[in-house]
């Protein structure tokens, strides 16, 4: 199997949909010989920030001279980029030697009676052959989208369980409460193993610190962080463990990411591995994440950020404030149908003083005129393009309008970045 074809596998998958449960990964990997058993693994599960806790994480442990394996998901930018080794995402000859493997598994399973696994089950058996080949001192395991049902569930014995925010999202598959959210995310808290949390949201707390006493596990709570500037591009704050932090992802709940992956970085301590002090800052400063309130542009200013749920926008919003308080803020917003962005948009009232509207190219994207529609019952001023790349080009000409200075940022759904950052470049290449 080449990469083409190993690229068509996992679009052909695509077709068994999602589906919650483990019987279908663990008779996959059982036909992988099991080597999921033999990582270690930090499991990181919650609603949003999973993937910037990862990059930090990975970031530091990397400093500290370990081979860090990572898988998060969904893909942005390149399928590739779901799995990597220190940083670097998996090389395509790699990818198709691990997927013809994966493939034939799937295959003998099939022959056997089983389902076919789905797409993200595929994806995850590939990450744990490619991390076990390539051997990895740890793995930092992102949930899909759940927690005790998610197929990175099966691992038994994590070396630490990690929880960044809870809110509300993924409804149709977690539950419509709180409560059930987050019982479902507490599934991958295991006997004796660490948790590791943020301050959640009172609910969701309570069911959190209920499964780690049941489980006999420690409960360690990332410590707050209230103060933080923004300075020369980079976001800076002070955590009595290590000191003054700076970081080059600049939203400002990245301090409250970063402050989960210091704590977790101090649990790990106890299983082995060692990062100090200025590993950590390091670290810390130089990890970056795509599509995480990712400056394209200085000039005029342009960002990308995949706030796709209530909880995100709310922190988009603070960020906004907090970052660009005397500028004229120009939004580019295109979201999943199934997304609650009546809620989105209630919450982003006063944040832009204008939001183009786009509908993403996706099966689940929402129509720009409803989005536009639901701005409009918010008193938010919003424009609906016809596609991405005319939204871009107007957001981009409207920045550069005036003598007040402006910028632009694209968010609401990972799924349509890409097509942002490549209009981008074709408006400013020419």
């Amino acid at each position: 199997m080449n990469f083409t074809q190993s690229v068509q596998f996992h679009e052909d998958a695509k077709k068994y949909g999602s589906i919650l449960g483990l019987d279908t990964i663990r008779r996959l990997m059982h036909e992988l010989n099991d080597v999921h058993a033999e990582l270690n693994v930090v499991h990181i599960a919650g609603t949003n920030g999973k993937g910037s806790v990862s990059c930090f994480l990975a970031s530091a442990l990397k400093e500290a001279g370990y081979i860090v394996g990572q898988f998060n998901s969904p893909a942005v930018f390149d399928l590739r980029e779901v799995c990597q080794i220190n940083g670097a995402w998996i090389g395509e000859s790699e990818y198709a030697s691990c997927m013809e493997e994966t493939a034939l598994a799937c295959r003998n399973m099939t022959q056997k009676g089983f389902s076919h696994p789905t797409v993200f089950e595929i994806e995850t058996a590939l990450a744990f052959l490619w991390f076990f080949r390539r051997k990895c001192d740890i793995v930092l395991l992102e949930t899909g989208m759940g927690g005790a049902l998610d197929a990175t569930n099966l691992m038994e014995q994590p070396l630490c369980s990690v929880f960044t925010s809870i809110g509300m999202d993924h409804t149709d598959y977690l539950g419509d409460s709180m409560e059930a959210i987050a019982r479902e995310k507490a599934g991958i808290i295991k006997p004796g193993c660490p948790v590791v949390s943020v301050k959640q949201k009172p609910k969701a707390e309570r069911i959190l610190r209920q499964r780690a006493e049941e489980k006999k596990a420690a409960y360690v709570l990332a410590r707050e962080i209230t103060e933080s500037k923004l300075s020369d591009g980079r976001l800076w704050f002070w955590h009595p463990k290590v000191g003054e932090v700076t970081l080059s992802m600049t939203g400002s709940y990245q301090t409250e990411n970063a402050s989960l992956a210091i704590e977790t970085l101090d649990v790990l301590k106890k299983a082995g591995y060692s990062v100090g002090k200025e590993q950590i800052l390091k670290g810390m400063k130089e990890a970056k994440w795509s599509g995480r309130f990712e400056r394209l542009s200085k000039k005029p200013l342009f960002y990308i950020d995949g706030a796709h749920n209530t909880e995100a926008a709310r922190e988009l919003k603070t960020s906004l404030f907090q970052n660009f308080p005397n500028m004229r803020r120009i939004g580019i917003m295109g979201v999943m149908a199934d997304k609650p962005f009546e809620e989105m948009t209630g919450a982003l009232q006063s944040a832009f003083d204008l939001i183009y509207t786009v509908t993403p190219n996706h099966a689940r994207a929402l129509a720009a005129q409803k989005l536009a529609d639901a701005c409009g019952r918010q008193n938010i001023r919003a424009v609906v393009k016809e596609s991405v790349f005319e939204a871009v080009k107007a957001a981009y000409e409207e920045a550069e309008k005036g003598s007040e200075p402006a910028m632009v940022l694209a968010f609401g759904s990972l799924y349509y970045l890409k097509e942002v950052k490549d209009a981008l470049y074709e408006i400013t290449k020419c």
